[in-house]
């Protein structure tokens, strides 16, 4: 699923952004009414810009022959900006989590207790899933950090890095939000991720009036991708339950309600939202069913 979605996406913003850089550019006019016509946007910068070449070479170089700038040459140039503009968001993308981190203030390494802290919950993680049937691999975070609050209460993926609070590192509904959280580093939540978000912002998409429709893949799909990753929430909290979290990680949502969902609704529900409503996941919790394992024949 989410190579498809990710190709589909990497598909609009090439293919159909490139088409509609190079068609907005090229055409010429538009008839209407009683001979009434629409200039095109290409057609009026190339015949501006060809005649103040032609003036100025007639003032400052009037035996050599003008530069003549054609429609299929002002769109090839602006393709080769929109390509480069592209070049720039995936380098914009890599740096992103470090400046990230760096702003958010995390710090380098934890201390010795923090990493007592996390070590001890994630070996009773361990032990939980080493006990229970066809319980899901526990996959160690490639990097974890601390930010240094003593009173927040959120954990978040930051590129491949985990970045904990030091009040909920350090609460008790630490260990079934860190359950929530490895189910991320078991599956390819990381890397779909890291590659959506070098894509261009949506606030790039105002470039689409002057020919660049930059960030036309995410605009267009962005329904589908919202419901992909509340999907991908729904698995996470799946995941934890499977490893002995869910009535934790029930009280954990109930209690941190205001923290994770703000504690207010979204005008016109959560469909382009990416986050589910905590109810939702709470109501999901309840109805969960531990996965039968078969006998053996």
């Amino acid at each position: 699923m989410w190579i498809a979605l990710l190709l589909l996406t990497w598909g609009v913003e090439g293919v159909a952004g490139v088409w509609f850089c190079y068609h907005y550019w090229i055409f010429t006019e538009i008839h209407y009414g009683a001979g009434a016509l629409l200039i095109g946007p290409g057609n009026a910068v190339v015949f501006v810009l060809n005649a103040l070449i032609t003036t100025l070479s007639q003032e400052y170089a009037p035996h050599r022959h003008p530069v003549v700038l054609t429609q299929e040459e002002l769109a090839h140039f602006l393709i080769a900006v929109y390509v480069a503009a592209h070049m720039f968001f995936l380098v914009r993308g890599v740096i992103a989590p470090s400046r990230e981190r760096h702003k958010l203030g995390v710090r380098l390494k934890p201390s010795g207790r923090e990493v007592q802290r996390f070590e001890q919950v994630f070996a009773a993680l361990g032990r939980t899933q080493a006990a229970t049937p066809d319980a899901p691999p526990l996959k160690r975070p490639y990097n974890w950090r601390v930010h240094d609050d003593d009173q927040g209460m959120q954990m978040r993926w930051i590129g491949l890095t985990l970045v904990i609070d030091r009040g909920l590192l350090m609460s008790r509904h630490f260990p079934p939000l860190l359950a929530h959280e490895l189910a991320h580093a078991d599956s390819f939540d990381l890397l779909t991720r890291s590659l959506y978000t070098i894509l261009p912002p949506f606030r790039w998409s105002l470039f689409t009036l002057l020919g660049l429709p930059l960030a036309c893949g995410p605009i267009a799909l962005h329904p589908v991708w919202m419901k992909y990753w509340r999907a991908r929430v729904f698995a996470a909290d799946e995941y934890a339950a499977r490893l002995g979290q869910r009535h934790a990680l029930k009280r954990a949502l109930d209690d941190l309600r205001w923290v994770l969902d703000g504690g207010r609704a979204t005008k016109g529900g959560r469909w382009l939202r990416e986050t589910p409503y905590i109810e939702e996941r709470i109501d999901r919790l309840d109805r969960y069913q531990p996965p039968v394992s078969q006998a053996v024949v």
